[in-house]
């Protein structure tokens, strides 16, 4: 459930009773589909079609289905528990690129880093701001954007920093923000 409509539930517990809700649960199963974005559908069906087995690691319940892009399991769900899993980008995205992977992290903490350092108070700095913006702009984690995307990505976290107030001050000095992309 979404945080607006579980929040809904938690608070309106006469109305959604427990039954009422197992109900509604059955009957959206019922109905045989979930909506799902292009990118997850595409690493679902990745890894579908790549399934082989499913192999349980220690005696901690973690969990690792073996496959191209292995989903590992830190935590498995138990009643109210929630899971954590870590997916492996699927070959063919960002994620599965190790180089592309560095330097996109590169620009994410040279970006991290301009916003902290700014001073002025006309932008209040928040970690996860600029994984959002990713989010939004190309709408999926940068790490599962296909690799032909890159470019964009790049393109794009460079923009960003130039136009922090540091990013304006190097360039105006002719100072570089950040180091190319070489493979």
């Amino acid at each position: 459930m979404c945080g607006r409509h579980h929040k809904i539930i938690d608070t309106e517990t006469r109305k959604y009773t427990t039954a009422m809700l197992l109900r509604i649960k059955q009957e959206h199963e019922e109905q045989g589909f979930a909506e799902i974005s292009p990118t997850g559908a595409r690493v679902a069906q990745q890894l579908l079609a790549n399934y082989t087995q499913i192999t349980v690691i220690g005696n901690h319940g973690n969990v690792a289905i073996q496959s191209p892009g292995a989903i590992q399991a830190r935590s498995i769900t138990i009643k109210n528990t929630r899971a954590k899993l870590s997916v492996a980008p699927p070959a063919g995205s960002i994620g599965a690129a190790r180089a592309k992977v560095a330097y996109c992290q590169h620009l994410i903490d040279r970006y991290q880093e301009y916003q902290k350092a700014d001073w002025s108070g006309k932008s209040d700095f928040k970690y996860a701001a600029i994984h959002i913006a990713l989010k939004r702009t190309f709408g999926a984690s940068w790490k599962l954007l296909d690799e032909e995307q890159f470019d964009e990505l790049v393109a794009y976290l460079q923009k960003r920093i130039d136009a922090t107030i540091i990013g304006k001050r190097n360039r105006a000095r002719g100072h570089p923000n950040y180091s190319s992309f070489e493979v």
